[in-house]
């Protein structure tokens, strides 16, 4: 199966989502002037919120595998996520006038795999705008720099066919703030049930090109999948990104 986070997302939570841009509709089957736009709004709502639990979990998901996996040796990583755990470190452990790499080597066998974990937890801990750039504050690139030691937005940008995509699910999160503060949209961003679906179906794209591309770092880098590439995520991205899938 796909990672759970992606099953989950794509699955029941997608589902739900579905149902009120459907009710919504069948509410607003007759003549005159559309009504209960706040079903639309909730479904926006729900859309960011599984959107940030789909980013999170999967991450987690990711640094079980690493966690759980004996034998994977902390050279085996990208060159940035060293870095950042040796910086880490390094903070960790203030005092110690040792170079990094032998802090580092005189943890605990597999410390480094703590580090990891500390770091990730730390993050996710107080993080809630999934966003992929913020000008302040924590962003998803950064959320997955923890786990793949690489940008995000720019590692999927071969399996998404719409241009600048992370940048328009950005402006998505940004509607979802305006919303939860205010209670509705300005009536220029006023959503409709197609929105929804199209907005839906953006995210699941999305989604699945992150769980393409941990996989294929997984086995370039380890040698093992941490999840399969199944029908779903692949029928989730457009048809030009499938190719070499």
């Amino acid at each position: 199966m796909p990672s759970a986070a992606f099953a989950l997302f794509n699955g029941r939570r997608k589902k739900e989502i579905m149902e009120m841009a459907s009710v919504f509709e069948e509410v607003n089957n007759r003549p005159g002037p559309n009504t209960k736009h706040a079903l639309l709004n909730g479904a926006l709502v729900l859309l960011v919120s599984s959107w940030e639990i789909y980013c999170e979990e999967v991450c987690r998901q990711t640094a079980r595998k690493i966690l759980e996996r004996n034998g994977l040796r902390f050279d085996q990583l990208t060159d940035q996520l060293r870095r950042d755990l040796l910086q880490h470190a390094g903070r960790e452990f203030k005092g110690n006038q040792d170079p990094l790499n032998e802090k580092v080597a005189l943890l605990p066998d597999g410390g480094w795999k703590q580090l990891l974990s500390d770091r990730l937890d730390g993050y996710v801990r107080d993080f809630n705008t999934p966003k992929f750039s913020r000008q302040r504050g924590k962003d998803l690139d950064g959320l997955f720099r923890l786990v793949l030691g690489a940008r995000v937005s720019t590692a999927i940008e071969d399996f998404l066919v719409e241009p600048d995509l992370c940048n328009s699910l950005d402006e998505i999160v940004t509607l979802r703030g305006e919303i939860a503060h205010t209670g509705e949209a300005a009536p220029e961003d006023r959503l409709t049930a197609d929105l929804i679906r199209q907005h839906t179906a953006s995210f699941i794209e999305t989604a699945a090109a992150i769980d393409v591309v941990i996989h294929r770092d997984f086995r370039q880098r380890f040698g093992f999948a941490p999840w399969r590439i199944t029908n779903q995520v692949r029928e989730a991205i457009r048809e030009p990104a499938r190719i070499g899938l």
